[in-house]
């Protein structure tokens, strides 16, 4: 099969985007499928084979992003090339649009997977409600161009039925798929994070994420100030991530008297951040803006219970008791609630079982099957489909001088 995955942001850009679709590309074409991703151009890209860059407006947008150019004439001449079976599209905006000009002109069926709450995600930078009721009506729109959509969660389904009318039938659950290595930490890898950051000795907690407000980074320093004072003994946080955000938290860490025990490591290259989350005690996460929270899944493959805010996306995944905690958006209970975590052992290490049995069904290689399923049904709809529209055929019945015409549709 030849699958064309089309995208506003990729590699270099950390994100929860471009690692769901580098994953996806990986699994598939282990799988023996052949795919083209679509992505714009960076200053720091890194030459890949079969990733086609297309023009970038803007090297820098909202959040750190760039502004792809979805105009960009070479896109269209690189996808004749290839006589595509799919096209599976992870934004339906500008390079979305883009898609479905693509689908419709050549008659190629075209998937989405709904990644992100673009309300909230715009709304943390314009504070406009107005965003929020707008969102559903452009997606409405969008959707209906689609002939499949991928939610990564029972929950955002139910949103994608619920606010943007799309009938239960055309929605397929795909998540993030986690790769084999994250499975696979040796326990010398995980002591040396620890020796790295000096908590050989005392609670080590992380974080993964974007330094960046749509991540509500912030709750998480003022929960951990107070938790400081209520433990009373050493501890060690590490930020993963950076982003626009990123010196703002750092002065705030330093406010709040967190100097000694926070550390913003900056940005982890993918493939080396396995043995973090296996080296901690627990994954600290705040975000509310998630569809899928991809770092909970790599907490849970290193056996790493989550304390997390409940939001949509997480709380599909941290089931509170079996493999993490859920706390309201409130840091009085998160403190509280990571103060018992570390208090209680036997809790700690049945979280941590539950929180490894609950990753194996996210292999990546999984995911992918799963994907190549769906699209075998969108083609085959879409084959009956035509098969159907072409056996209308015309038959001449002759009454005497008369001719009449009817159409005769083989079902």
């Amino acid at each position: 099969m030849k699958i064309a995955l089309m995208t506003n942001n990729y590699k270099p850009f950390m994100g929860g985007v471009p690692i769901s679709i580098e994953r996806l590309k990986n699994g598939l074409e282990g799988l023996g499928h052949q795919v083209t991703v679509f992505a714009p151009t960076y200053e720091e890209q890194s030459e890949e084979e079969n990733v086609f860059r297309y023009a970038t407006c803007m090297k820098k947008f909202i959040g750190g992003i760039v502004l792809p150019n979805p105009f960009d004439r070479r896109i269209e001449e690189e996808f004749k090339k290839h006589d595509f079976d799919i096209i599976h599209v992870h934004h339906p905006m500008l390079i979305g649009r883009t898609a479905v000009y693509l689908s419709k002109k050549y008659n190629v069926p075209l998937t989405f997977t709904y990644h992100t709450r673009y309300e909230q995600y715009v709304e943390c930078y314009t504070k406009s409600r107005l965003i929020e009721r707008l969102t559903p009506l452009y997606l409405r729109a969008f959707l209906k161009h689609c002939h499949f959509v991928f939610a990564p969660t029972l929950g955002m389904k139910d949103y994608l039925v619920e606010k943007c009318r799309v009938y239960p039938e055309r929605i397929g659950i795909l998540p993030t798929g986690i790769e084999e290595s994250n499975f696979r930490v040796k326990k010398e890898e995980a002591d040396r994070i620890r020796e790295r950051y000096q908590a050989q000795d005392m609670p080590l907690f992380i974080t993964v994420s974007r330094m960046a407000q749509e991540k509500n980074v912030e709750f998480l320093l003022q929960s951990l100030a107070l938790f400081k004072q209520r433990w009373g003994k050493p501890f060690r946080m590490l930020m993963i991530g950076d982003g626009p955000d990123r010196e703002s938290y750092e002065k705030s860490a330093a406010r709040l008297g967190l100097e000694q025990e926070i550390c913003f490591t900056g940005k982890i290259p993918n493939q080396e951040i396995a043995p973090y989350f296996t080296a901690a005690d627990a994954f600290l996460f705040a975000s509310k803006t998630e569809t899928q929270g991809i770092v909970i899944l790599e907490a849970f493959a290193g056996k790493t219970p989550v304390i997390a805010v409940e939001a949509s996306g997480v709380r599909d995944l941290v089931r509170s008791g079996f493999n993490g905690i859920l706390t309201e958006e409130n840091t009085e209970q998160f403190a509280g609630e990571l103060y018992s975590f570390l208090s209680n052992t036997p809790i700690r290490e049945r979280l941590a079982s539950y929180a490894g049995q609950s990753a194996l069904a996210y292999r990546e290689e999984a995911v992918a099957l799963q994907a190549v399923h769906y699209y075998n049904s969108v083609i085959s709809v879409k084959n009956e489909i035509f098969i159907q529209g072409s056996a209308e055929m015309r038959i001449n019945v002759t009454e005497g001088k008369e001719e009449k015409w009817k159409v005769n549709t083989v079902f």
